[in-house]
């Protein structure tokens, strides 16, 4: 988002304000739909933090990112509707938001469809705490500070709970994507250690170690391969053109603004 247009919205532009709420409504709506797990309340939760968006922009004082802001509003919105969503069947997978397909070829195409399908039905599975950090960080690309200002944790508990999401992931995939070899008792926990050198939390020696036993072990080697496929299929989700739908909801949520300030 560039400040020339940010400051613009902050001081009344309607054009302005649209352009802001268009940038960011895609992350929000996928956010609604991974934490609310139903497309309707993904929907509302879109058309309420949007809404909040134009009525607080003015008086946004900028001390977290605008995109950890963003965030914080969606997660208040979505913390609103899931407050009655107890007793709600579980949204199925084929409501999670499709990532965008690269596949040259029909067969590659119908594996990146399967692949997608078990990636986001494991992500709705993890409990509320790590589906969230998940999306975030490996969906959306916050920075481990930006996502975790939006939750209101520290880098060091967020970097905790997105190990342990990933390790759920993975061990969601594992039968999909990786052979019967299983893991000697030897073997070092791979899937964290990926994990940790992604977030820079492993040192050269320690990274260099992982590295030589990942060479010599299939089993780890197929791990870690299964990780890198499901983070590279949430960050493609997190790419995917904006529906009329989300679009119909930003044209709303300026419309309100505006009313409300008329």
């Amino acid at each position: 988002m560039d400040a020339e247009t940010l400051e613009q919205a902050r001081n009344g532009d309607s054009a302005a304000m649209e352009r802001v709420l268009g940038e960011v409504a895609p992350a929000v709506h996928r956010f609604g739909m991974r934490m609310c797990r139903q497309r309707d309340d993904a929907d509302e939760v879109l058309q309420d933090t949007l809404l909040a968006i134009a009525q607080n922009l003015p008086s946004f004082e900028g001390r977290s990112s605008l995109t950890s802001w963003v965030f914080t509003l969606a997660r208040t919105a979505c913390a609103r509707r899931r407050r009655g969503l107890k007793n709600r069947p579980f949204a199925s997978a084929d409501d999670a938001p499709e990532p965008e397909d690269p596949a040259p070829t029909p067969e590659d195409a119908a594996m990146a469809q399967d692949l997608s399908a078990r990636v986001n039905a494991a992500i709705l599975r993890l409990p509320e705490s790590l589906r969230e950090v998940l999306e975030l960080r490996d969906v959306e690309g916050l920075p481990a500070a930006e996502a975790a200002s939006a939750l209101g944790i520290t880098v060091e508990a967020l970097k905790s709970r997105l190990h342990r999401a990933r390790g759920a992931l993975r061990e969601a995939l594992r039968p999909m994507l990786e052979s019967g070899t299983a893991s000697a008792p030897s073997c070092p926990d791979v899937v964290t250690a990926l994990s940790k050198k992604l977030e820079g939390e492993l040192d050269e020696a320690d990274c260099a170690e992982m590295e030589r036993h990942v060479a010599s072990c299939p089993a780890c080697t197929g791990a870690c391969d299964t990780l890198r496929q499901a983070l590279s299929m949430c960050r493609a989700s997190g790419r995917g053109p904006v529906a009329p739908a989300v679009q119909a909801r930003v044209r709303a949520a300026v419309a309100a603004w505006v009313a409300q300030r008329a």
